[in-house]
């Protein structure tokens, strides 16, 4: 069995080596390495190959987002998982535009982040459902996926759709 190689970048060095012990406990997962700025992230990767690179929205030499997105331009088969812990209307078309495998809370469930490494298409777009949360603030029937950038998510449990979320919210708003 092929085990999926994960690397972390978040400079948080007691949340990266928790996630990192957590997932050194899973069979089908590696866990190959830490880096703490985004520069380091752009060297692990081209080192060490990793199949999933689960990065923090801010490091300290940037911005998640930005580098998720430079990772992807210079690996495009890489799967990127963005982790924050600020929720904002911009994030998610952001994190979208940049190619992010996913968008998950910083302080989210384990499980939730582990399905999502596991499911390797990485084509898909999951957006957590408290990342969505500055939408429904703003909620109207004008809301729409692509009025917000995002392509279709794949439905993955525990994690909501991109798409039959907000669908949910634009028919409540009729």
């Amino acid at each position: 069995m092929s085990r999926t190689r994960v690397l972390i970048a978040d400079d948080e060095r007691s949340s990266a080596r928790a996630l990192a012990n957590s997932l050194s406990s899973e069979r089908d997962i590696a866990y190959v390495g830490i880096a703490d700025c985004g520069q380091s992230a752009y060297d692990l990767t081209f080192g060490l190959e990793p199949d999933v690179v689960v990065v923090a929205r801010r490091l300290d030499d940037g911005n998640g987002i930005a580098v998720t997105a430079e990772l992807k331009y210079r690996f495009p088969e890489l799967r990127v998982i963005v982790l924050t812990d600020v929720f904002d209307t911009e994030l998610v078309p952001r994190a979208a535009a940049a190619r992010a495998s996913a968008l998950l809370p910083h302080d989210g469930r384990l499980a939730e982040l582990l399905d999502v490494i596991r499911d390797d298409d990485s084509d898909e777009f999951v957006v957590h459902p408290r990342v969505l949360g500055p939408y429904l603030s703003n909620a109207s029937p004008m809301l729409t996926r692509s009025t917000i950038g995002v392509s279709p998510a794949k439905t993955a449990r525990p994690v909501a759709t991109v798409s039959g979320w907000l669908e949910s919210l634009v028919a409540m708003t009729r």
